[in-house]
């Protein structure tokens, strides 16, 4: 009995740590590939997460107006090695993006895509 207690620890112990260095590699990885990305005149944006009706229109007007492309990297549900890359990288990305087009870029871009989407109306009754 103690041995199997020994080795369960120890299992739940290994899967704390694979989650929290998965989050620290993916910090250190998120950044650095975020500097090399803008060293090479890319601006990219990690995004996860379901869609919404005016993603569409959003993605094309960052990409026409600012050079700015999105990468999806996961959905609704993403591992910690994952989503801390895409908080880190996209966290060195929005201050060099805010740095070149302004503090509201996003919001002011987001308001615009979600006017321009056309609102689906429910299907009538039958």
């Amino acid at each position: 009995m103690f041995l199997l207690k020994t080795a369960l620890g120890g299992a739940v112990m290994m899967l704390c740590a694979c989650s929290s260095i998965g989050g620290w590699v993916g910090k250190v990885g998120g950044r650095a590939d975020a500097r090399r990305d803008l060293r090479a005149g890319k601006l990219v944006l990690e995004v996860m997460g379901l869609p919404t009706p005016w993603d569409n229109t959003y993605s094309r007007l960052l990409k026409e107006r600012y050079g700015i492309m999105q990468r999806g990297v996961g959905g609704c549900m993403v591992g910690s090695r994952v989503a801390s890359h895409a908080q880190y990288y996209n966290e060195i990305m929005e201050a060099e993006i805010t740095r070149r087009f302004g503090k509201n870029v996003f919001e002011r871009t987001l308001h615009e895509a979600v006017k321009m989407t056309p609102r689906r109306r429910p299907n009538p009754p039958l």
